[in-house]
């Protein structure tokens, strides 16, 4: 039986304009009615995931920063694994050497050298006066400086933009992984793109730490997802889906291929598992 199912936002349960659909919102509702927990897992700063959680109407645990940090609700910490002071400081002067564009978050802030807001329209609200974005935004000329002048640990940094980096989108990758592959966790939530946490720190990792506090059991953990972060999760969870607009490793993981973020897809998945719970009750 599943009681908990891991959901990813950017591609999943957001769709392309990072809005939740009317049918998406009804089918985490109806998971939740049934007792199957619904977990925003994201690679998105924790605070985002509140307010989306707010925007289902549920406040539930989340799995922030590609498992980095994690909640038991908005208010209660879990567990948390920043990124240590001697690999955040070795990453910034990497970008810094090779010119590329970079962001870090705590749990609530996104800092950066460089305002680009294109980096921040994904984290954008709908309203006309006060803070309009989802996070507060730091952009100093030292962002680490300023971090620690805050007393706040990095939970992940995000090397972006690099298809319109001159190195290539494919090279600067290459230059990436080859720096920091063997001893930090490197993946990518999308295109031009490469974030990097500790590397005991995934999506899956955190769903497991998460699960095991609320007596969950592996067997009962369902997962969803569209790109490269979310594979240790839809890979290893009892059921996986990928999303339609994933890309092919991660439908090659999956138990199942739903609809896309525009479409049914997580009330495909969702009727899935309620389908299974109802055969599997006793299980």
């Amino acid at each position: 039986m599943i009681k908990l199912f891991a959901i990813d936002m950017d591609g999943t349960l957001l769709n392309s304009e990072d809005k939740i659909s009317p049918s998406t919102n009804e089918a985490i509702k109806n998971l939740n009615k049934a007792g199957v927990k619904t977990v925003l897992t994201s690679g998105r700063v924790m605070s985002s995931l509140i307010i989306n959680s707010k925007i289902l109407g549920i406040d539930n645990p989340m799995v922030a920063n590609n498992g980095a940090l994690i909640k038991l609700d908005s208010k209660e910490s879990l567990s948390e694994y920043p990124l240590e002071d001697v690999h955040i400081k070795e990453l910034i002067e990497f970008c810094e050497d090779h010119k590329f564009i970079f962001h870090f978050y705590d749990e609530d802030t996104f800092y950066s050298n460089r305002l680009d807001e294109d980096r921040l329209k994904h984290l954008k609200l709908d309203n006309d006066y006060g803070l309009n974005y989802q996070c507060n935004i730091s952009i100093t000329e030292d962002p680490y400086k300023y971090l620690k002048e805050k007393g706040k640990p990095a939970y992940k940094i995000l090397i972006g933009c690099l298809n319109s980096h001159p190195y290539g989108e494919e090279k600067a990758v290459e230059i990436i992984k080859e720096a920091f592959a063997d001893k930090l966790y490197v993946t990518s939530s999308g295109p031009g793109a490469i974030e990097i946490m500790e590397p005991h720190v995934n999506k899956w990792e955190g769903i497991k730490i998460l699960a095991d506090h609320l007596g969950i059991k592996s067997d009962e953990i369902a997962a969803i997802g569209d790109s490269y972060n979310d594979l240790p999760m839809v890979e290893n969870a009892h059921l996986g889906f990928a999303m339609g607009n994933g890309n092919e490793k991660i439908k090659e993981v999956a138990n199942h291929v739903v609809a896309d973020n525009n479409s049914t897809g997580i009330k495909q998945a969702a009727d899935i598992i309620l389908k299974y719970n109802k055969e599997n009750s006793s299980v």
